[in-house]
């Protein structure tokens, strides 16, 4: 494959995995909110195949993305449907993967809602995997199990919402009495960090595959509260649940820890408040920053979550701080 075949600018390590792998016809994809590169190409036996592009380290960071990305796979795979690895090179940090196609979660669910209890049941079972025996059989020593949501993570989270959400997007500080609460939540939610936890567990992040959801970005897995992957996809800035296929995610995984109600419950509201608040930070960051209206329609929702928690809470502030931020936000994205 000659190299004055090849686009103009195209990244010299895409170039080298052209050659290397004997692939063709590179189309870059629309990425998601990390700095990864996605490149679908030809592929002789299979079809069509994905190049990934992972960061390459810098003199002010190390990127470990890649080679998590590839230890987590490995640790994966044999209890969950995870993206296939074909061929890496771990000096230009490049991957050859399966290409599982452009149906997410969200995008089925979207075509066909009648199926939303069929995938609620099987995102159940994966949530119950990922805090039962993906928890029970992590090495204590591995990488994943070393970092945690400690206090430092929390704040750090919420430094970066308080940042991109609120001074950037909104242009006004949040209130003080979060602050307060965002401290004791931390607090909380630092005890219980003892479980294995996705980190962004949410219907872009499930492919749907034939009748199985496969598990995608996972690198940034971590040590955190049983309930963090569910606050994650039940109180989805992508898509709102029905109460049936609510019950349908959080069954599977309050039968595997043995809670009752009330003591899921306790956990989940800390959990989703902290998760949804600093998912609310990378939106911001991505339309202000990054100019990627796709994430405009999941702030007015993730707000509601907001305001549902407060709700549970009996936290009168909290809902109408959540109704006056949704109004900023409406105005906000109607001002363009």
């Amino acid at each position: 494959m000659p190299g004055s075949e090849y686009p103009e600018g195209m990244d010299s390590r895409l170039h080298r995995a052209l050659d290397r792998w004997s692939v063709s016809d590179p189309r870059p994809l629309v990425g998601d909110a990390g700095s990864r590169q996605y490149i679908r190409v030809a592929h002789a036996q299979l079809g069509t195949a994905m190049v990934v592009l992972h960061p390459l380290d810098t003199p002010e960071k190390a990127d470990d993305s890649y080679f998590e990305f590839r230890a987590l796979q490995a640790y994966l795979d044999p209890l969950l449907r995870v993206p296939t690895i074909i061929h890496t090179d771990d000096e230009d940090r490049c991957l050859l993967v399966e290409d599982l196609g452009d149906t997410t979660l969200e995008r089925r669910l979207v075509e066909h809602p009648e199926e939303e209890l069929a995938w609620a049941e099987r995102a159940g079972w994966l949530l119950a995997t990922l805090a039962g025996a993906l928890t029970l059989g992590a090495p204590g020593h591995a990488f994943f199990m070393q970092r945690a949501f400690d206090q430092a993570k929390f704040q750090f989270e919420w430094d970066y919402c308080r940042t991109n959400f609120f001074e950037d997007f909104l242009q006004k500080e949040p209130p003080r009495w979060l602050d307060r609460l965002m401290e004791e939540a931390h607090a909380s939610l630092e005890t219980r960090a003892h479980f294995f936890a996705h980190r962004d567990f949410h219907v872009r992040n499930l492919m749907v595959h034939g009748d199985r959801l496969v598990v995608i970005d996972f690198q940034d897995a971590r040590r955190g509260a049983a309930t963090y992957d569910l606050a994650s996809i039940l109180y989805d800035g992508y898509w709102d649940w029905s109460r049936e296929a609510g019950r349908a995610l959080v069954a599977p995984l309050q039968q595997e820890l043995g809670w009752n109600h009330e003591a899921l419950l306790e956990e989940l509201t800390l959990s989703a408040i902290q998760r949804n608040l600093k998912i609310l930070g990378t939106y911001g960051h991505q339309i202000v920053h990054k100019k990627k209206a796709l994430f405009a329609s999941a702030i007015p929702r993730t707000l509601r979550h907001l305001r549902g928690h407060f709700q549970r809470m009996n936290h009168q502030d909290g809902v109408l701080a959540s109704e006056h931020l949704l109004r900023l936000v409406e105005e906000r994205l109607l001002s363009g």
